[in-house]
């Protein structure tokens, strides 16, 4: 059975274990090269940024199976804006494909929707079409194509993809 759980700042250790494997298995080659990985990884994703993003207010959330994580989520909730920002959602590759990433972004929608907020949005790697996909089959829409600087010489190439709540 899959659900849902808070994840506490213990977490951490395992949440950046798990993406660095995911974007390793998912992400390479097509999607970043080794540097790019180690670059960005670095920089969101050792256990003390995930952390501070707690502190700082981000949700994040552990998707598990039958007692195991199978991977996690991040959101933040932006109360003046009325928006919630997904800033991460990830999935082991062994689990893509049965519905899973769908009935995450049911709950991140559900709970946007109880906080108030009238929109979701994401940015998503260009390059990643797979996920691009699911965001689209999910109600997401392509708002634009961004570059923005990543820190030493690296580059984030990204959509915003928005998704209107009812």
């Amino acid at each position: 059975m899959l659900s849902i759980v808070s994840a506490q700042p213990e977490d951490a250790e395992a949440i950046a274990e798990m993406a660095l494997d995911i974007w390793r298995r998912h992400y390479y080659p097509d999607v970043l090269t080794q540097d790019e990985i180690e670059h960005f990884w670095n920089r969101m994703y050792r256990p003390e940024a995930i952390r501070s993003e707690m502190e700082r207010g981000v949700v994040y959330e552990r998707i598990v199976l039958d007692g195991e994580m199978v991977g996690f989520l991040a959101y933040h909730h932006h109360l003046e804006q009325m928006r919630m920002r997904l800033n991460k959602l990830y999935l082991l590759p062994q689990f893509h494909g049965r519905g899973y990433g769908a009935s995450a972004l049911a709950h991140v929608k559900a709970v946007a929707a109880r906080l108030g907020a009238r929109e979701i949005y994401l940015y998503v790697f260009r390059k990643n079409d797979r996920a691009v996909r699911a965001y689209l089959r999910a109600g997401f829409v392509i708002v634009r194509a961004e570059i923005a600087e990543g820190g030493d010489g690296f580059y984030y190439d990204d959509y915003v993809m928005c998704c209107t709540l009812d």
